[in-house]
Parts: C-alpha cells; sequence; structure tokens
C-alpha cells in the first residue's frame, strides 16, 4: 500500500505494511517507509509523534533537535523522538534525498536510543548505511505489492536496527567468545562436550577457547564446564531417585568411572561416599 504526498520543496511516497494494531503490541515493527526528496529551499518544522529513523542517500542539509544542530549529509542517519521539536532544512543548491521509517512498538524508543548511544534524538555520520539500501528497497517491494506475512514488518525493523549497529570492536570480540563459550556450557552440559569440537564449531583453535576464557573468567573452560556438571550432580544426588550410572549420563559424562574420577578430585571424596552422608 502507498501514498504519495508533496509540496512546493519536496515530495515523498510513504509505503505502509498490510499489517493492522497488533504492530503497536509488537517490541519493535515498521509502521511506515518513505521516501522522501527534496528540490531545494525545503524548511520545515514538526513535533512528532512518532520515533523515525532517516538515512540520507544524498544532498546536504541541517537538523536541529533538542537544542542541538547537526549537518546531514550522504551517510547520515537522524531519528526524531516524540515530544522534541524538530527543525529541519535542506541546502537550497544540494537537494536531499533520503529514506525514512517510523518505528512503533514497546520497545521502539528504546532500540532507537541504543542505535544512537544516546536518548532522544540523535544524528550519527558512523552508521554503516550501505548495509541498509538492499533492505530498504526490500521492505519498500513488500509493502508496495502486500505480499508478506503479518510478521515482516517486525522482521524487517530488526534486520534494519542489526544492519545499521556499529560492527562489533575488535577489543569486545574478545569477551564476546568468552561469554559465548560459557553460555554453550551453561546449557549444554549434560550433552557429552568436548572444547576442541566447540571451538571448530565457533570457528577458532582449542587454544583460543582457552586463553579467551581463562582471562575473562579465572578459570579453563573445561574446569568450568566440570564445575556445572559435578553441581548438577550433587543436586541429583541429594534428590535421591537415580543411580550413579544414570547421574553420570544425565551430567554429561561418558561412564560412571569419569563421573567419580571427577566428582573425587573436585570434593576429595567418593560419589558413593558422598550419597552415603560424607560431605563434599
Amino acid at each position: 500500500m502507498l501514498h504519495d504526498a508533496s509540496g512546493p520543496t519536496w515530495r515523498q511516497t510513504c509505503f505502509v505494511p498490510a499489517a493492522g494494531p497488533e504492530l503497536e503490541g509488537s517490541e519493535v515493527a515498521i509502521e511506515v517507509l518513505g521516501r522522501f526528496t527534496s528540490r531545494g529551499g525545503f524548511d520545515l518544522r514538526q513535533v512528532p509523534r512518532r520515533v523515525s529513523v532517516h538515512v540520507v542517500h544524498a544532498g546536504e542539509g541541517s537538523v536541529e533537535m533538542g537544542g542541538r544542530r547537526w549537518r546531514a549529509g550522504p551517510g547520515s542517519v537522524f531519528t526524531f523522538a516524540p515530544g522534541f521539536d524538530v527543525h529541519y532544512s535542506d541546502h537550497p543548491d544540494r537537494p536531499w534525498r533520503y529514506s525514512w521509517f517510523t518505528l512503533v512498538g514497546t520497545r521502539a524508543r528504546e532500540l532507537a536510543a541504543q542505535l544512537g548511544d544516546e536518548p532522544g534524538p540523535w544524528c550519527r555520520d558512523d552508521l554503516p548505511v550501505g548495509r541498509v539500501i538492499g533492505l530498504l528497497d526490500e521492505v519498500e517491494g513488500a509493502f508496495r505489492s502486500e505480499d508478506h506475512s503479518s510478521f515482516f514488518p517486525q522482521c524487517a525493523a530488526w534486520r534494519l536496527l542489526d544492519a545499521l549497529s556499529p560492527r562489533t570492536p575488535g577489543s569486545d570480540r574478545t569477551a564476546h567468545l568468552a561469554s559465548a563459550v560459557r553460555r554453550i556450557l551453561d546449557e549444554q552440559f549434560a550433552l557429552p562436550l568436548k572444547i576442541s569440537s566447540l571451538a571448530g564449531q565457533l570457528g577458532v583453535d582449542r587454544s583460543t577457547v582457552f586463553r579467551r576464557f581463562q582471562a575473562l573468567y579465572g578459570c579453563p573452560p573445561k574446569t568450568y564446564l566440570d564445575r556445572q556438571r559435578l553441581e548438577h550432580a550433587v543436586a541429583l544426588m541429594r534428590d535421591g531417585a537415580l543411580g550413579m550410572a544414570d547421574v553420570a549420563q544425565r551430567c554429561g559424562y561418558a561412564s560412571a568411572h569419569r563421573f567419580s574420577k571427577a566428582f573425587r578430585a573436585r570434593f576429595g571424596v567418593a560419589p558413593t561416599r558422598f550419597r552415603g552422608g560424607a560431605s563434599p
């Protein structure tokens, strides 16, 4: 669905999804996609009612919001936030061409602020705008044809936010890998995991996993994995409903012997003695 509008110094086409009021109840969704072109001399003041994100493709102008003023040219991204006065205008000799989309949903304002790394309205020139050009065309095509599901406006919003987000700095990737490994160990400790296989799945070698995990958590990943398994084993043995072989299997050990060896190394007592009343 589309709607054309124009004025003496501008023209735009708005594309609206084939979806209803359920968009408001989602976390975030695109309510409208706009394609805007000015003719030079464009100048407008308004108080927005929605969160909107603008991606400048060509031209140059200025945007004043919340008592601050920015230059906005090719590659600039700026947002409008509800309740903030906006004054924006193009350069007479370099008229604007930009795309914009409104975000609705329970987290729309929060996510827009997170993208700009500050609350309220903002303008940035360091976001990877090139990543969203094709996505914007895809959204336009879907909205124009109405050939999409009711989930598409939500998926499109997340994809655009992801594409516009700055890439993870190299200094953060070390912590990201270590925390990703920890989450996998927390979730899958009951499976027969091997750190070398896990490293291969993550596209790194075993020594890299070991080094980064040790740096962030103060112990090797195998030690952390055994800790998670044995703490779960203690809880199962206190319940008393399972035999040792079943406890070993449910905690990710290949055999009761390996489980017993790991348990004794950690607690200084055999699991059979612990079940008999000894405290680890």
